[in-house]
């Protein structure tokens, strides 16, 4: 069975042609720092100005946030979430630059990173706790794997075992000989 790869086989050849495949983790950076401190920021912005009929006053903003129910605060919630992770991202992308981390590491989890973001934010408004929660545990994955490929001494070795040992496993559980019908 032919395994499909969004990253390599989608994402990363249309971002080759407008990036070196050296510069699309910074340039995810960017998208990163676009996504929380412009969209999701001017998302929260309008989800609070709802309010201005229902006693919101520009002077004094803080005390409406509680009073925010249902999609309204879940943006407010989703911009928050996302300013709180995103200097982690950030920190992850130039420190495993900085200590040399294969390049194919850095830009698939800086890609990934960036995708499973901008997912989680509309799953966040709509209301999809599991699916979100899951989302936002892949993403902090991402950036706990590329602190991980740049500062553990050896590291690439165990995780390079660790895909052969699954993909070892993978191969077993799709062979049809172990099928017990």
């Amino acid at each position: 069975m032919q395994e499909l790869l969004i990253v390599d086989d989608f994402l990363l050849p249309y971002l080759q042609n407008y990036f070196k495949i050296k510069d699309i983790p910074f340039f995810m950076i960017g998208v990163v720092f676009a996504w929380t401190y412009v969209i999701t920021a001017f998302l929260s912005v309008m989800a609070q100005s709802v309010g201005i009929r229902n006693g919101y006053h520009n002077r004094d903003p803080r005390p409406y946030r509680p009073m925010l129910r249902g999609a309204l605060a879940r943006t407010v919630a989703a911009h928050q979430v996302a300013l709180e992770n995103a200097p982690a991202f950030f920190a992850a992308v130039i420190i495993a630059s900085a200590n040399k981390v294969p390049l194919r590491y850095r830009t698939s989890f800086s890609i990934m990173y960036g995708v499973l973001r901008i997912i989680h934010t509309p799953l966040y408004v709509l209301d999809f706790d599991i699916a979100r929660a899951i989302v936002h545990i892949m993403a902090l994955s991402c950036t706990t794997w590329l602190f991980a490929f740049a500062l553990l001494p050896g590291f690439e070795q165990n995780y390079s075992s660790l895909i052969d040992v699954v993909s070892i496993l993978r191969s077993v559980s799709d062979d049809s000989t172990w099928t017990f019908d």
